[in-house]
């Protein structure tokens, strides 16, 4: 079937690199309770989340208890028809998905309840560069047509990320056996190489990496804020032919600098090193631990026309935050958002307490990307050039923008 995340991958793909799954876990707290899923795929979209949504229902499931996330891998199958210029869904593969995630919560619901800790750890990594790099020489391409100056996809080593990954165990207080893993980290799911195949993508290999040590666990991924953020893989781990390195070349006077070349073993070595970085951050001391007596879900919503002049889908901008006892806050929103958004929304929201608060992109019915009113000046693929393949048609309004998700979020906070 077609995958999503590539216009210019148009062909039918079969071959399964390595398995994409759905993971969830159900957590229950002071008489309230949350379903946190994490899915391989692009976005979850809008089909999907109403299918689910609907679905589980009848088991007494409000649409606020209900946290679906995706690891926005680019080697999955479709699911929204709003992006069908990235990925034409299969109608079937949508209906399995969704019957897979009732059955998923349905097994969950049979289970006995377990009085579990949570334990946080957290590490910093060395596998992401920002993709949004200025360019002072004119440029000409197909996107654009021509620029004097520009704001190119490629690496830009002094351009901000967040390199902190976060691993929270969740284990049994009576014999201490680990049953969840929910792990936080910042960047695209871009990297794999061959691009016709399906897979899970880095998530894919951190979730081998915590199997090996704890066993056949749930892993919900958790992605953070990687609208501008790009797997940082250096070389082509191969001999480049001179011919290969001329049309490099001349791209890059033409268009500008893009990401160097990548072969299979790039992607492998990069991959697996990420993986063993997340599994030595989850078998270090935690850092704290709480059995959470408390937990508080929150929405809101805003329609992109407070901050977004053109057409657009029907879909709103969604808040969702959960807090859990002391340990930690979540706080995910439904668009691309570039991690220049961390700070603006660590110092407007109300400070979190001792807990620890992460941020997640990718929820529901992602409309697309959210960049900063200083990088709506700036141009670029995050402010103009994915619009076509999401459905949208216009311009952020730089004046409110800032205004109006930091609003929305507040709403959330408040609605815990």
């Amino acid at each position: 079937m077609r995958l999503a995340g590539y216009a210019a991958r148009r062909e039918a793909v079969s071959t399964v690199l390595d398995p994409i799954e759905v993971s969830a876990v159900l957590l229950e707290a002071g008489g309230r309770r949350c379903l946190i899923f994490s899915f391989d795929l692009m976005i979850v979209g809008t089909e999907l989340q109403q299918a689910i949504h609907a679905r589980l229902a009848p088991h007494g499931f409000a649409p606020a208890e209900i946290m679906l996330l995706a690891s926005h891998t680019h080697f999955a199958p479709a699911t929204d028809r709003a992006c069908a210029p990235l990925g034409v869904p299969d109608g079937q593969f949508v209906a399995d998905l969704v019957a897979a995630s009732e059955n998923l919560v349905g097994r969950m619901l049979q289970d006995q309840p377990a009085e579990s800790r949570v334990e946080i750890k957290r590490g910093r990594l060395s596998h992401s560069v920002n993709r949004r790099r200025y360019w002072p020489l004119p440029t000409v391409g197909r996107t654009y047509g021509f620029k004097l100056t520009s704001t190119v996809m490629a690496p830009d080593p002094q351009g901000p990320t967040d390199e902190m990954a976060t691993v929270l165990l969740l284990r049994r207080v009576d014999d201490d056996r680990v049953i969840t893993a929910v792990w936080h980290y910042t960047c695209h799911a871009t990297a794999v190489i061959p691009l016709n195949v399906i897979s899970a993508d880095f998530p894919g290999a951190v979730r081998r990496a915590l199997r090996r040590r704890f066993g056949e666990i749930p892993c919900v991924f958790v992605q953070g804020f990687c609208g501008d953020i790009g797997p940082r893989i250096a070389g082509t781990g191969t001999q480049e032919s001179l011919a290969g390195r001329l049309r490099r070349f001349a791209r890059k006077v033409v268009s500008g600098p893009a990401f160097p070349p990548r072969v299979a073993g790039d992607w492998v070595r990069w991959s697996e090193g990420l993986a063993a970085g997340v599994a030595a951050i989850a078998g270090q001391p935690a850092e704290s631990a709480d059995i959470p007596a408390t937990l508080s879900t929150g929405a809101a919503q805003i329609p992109l026309a407070e901050f977004f002049r053109g057409s657009a889908p029907d879909k709103p901008l969604t808040v969702q935050a959960l807090r859990l006892g002391q340990a930690f806050e979540l706080v995910a929103l439904s668009a691309e958002v570039t991690v220049e958004w961390e700070a603006i929304l660590d110092s407007a929201l109300p400070a979190s307490e001792a807990r620890l608060r992460l941020y997640a992109g990718y929820l529901g019915a992602l409309y697309g990307y959210l960049p900063t009113p200083g990088q709506i000046g700036e141009g670029g693929y995050e402010v103009t050039g994915f619009q076509p393949l999401f459905g949208l048609s216009g311009n952020f309004d730089a004046g409110k923008i800032a205004t109006a998700v930091v609003g929305c979020a507040k709403r959330a906070i408040d609605d815990l």
